[in-house]
């Protein structure tokens, strides 16, 4: 699974693929979505600081992960034994849900794929 955070802004962060990142089909499809709405996407390493402070100051808007199962997933809260950061009621941003409706339907094959990433299997 990979993240990515929206920011107020407009621009997307998401993990830079050093170290335990490992680049994915839908990661890079994910990209070149958001990159195909006009949206800067940011490749680089986020701390939990930032993360934490982005989220109670209201500076990251969404966040979302994505992989080959769960396409992608908006995610509200995270939450470890010590704290819980966001909140479990929160409601899908209107960047994941819109991207996760183009995504599918290119795979369903109900929204044009103007990248050709479809194979037609005989």
């Amino acid at each position: 699974m990979n993240l990515f955070f929206v920011y107020k802004d407009g621009h997307v962060v998401t993990p830079g693929l050093d170290g335990t990142i490992l680049r994915g089909i839908t990661r890079d499809s994910v990209i070149q979505l958001i990159k195909d709405r006009g949206l800067e996407v940011q490749e680089r390493k986020i701390t939990l600081d930032e993360m934490r402070d982005g989220i109670n100051s209201g500076e990251i808007v969404e966040a979302f992960a994505c992989g080959t199962a769960a396409v992608i997933t908006p995610v509200g809260q995270f939450a470890s034994k010590n704290e819980t950061i966001g909140s479990a009621d929160a409601e899908p941003g209107a960047l994941t849900v819109s991207l996760r409706e183009e995504l599918t339907g290119i795979q369903y094959g109900t929204v044009e794929d103007r990248h050709g990433w479809l194979y037609k299997l005989k």
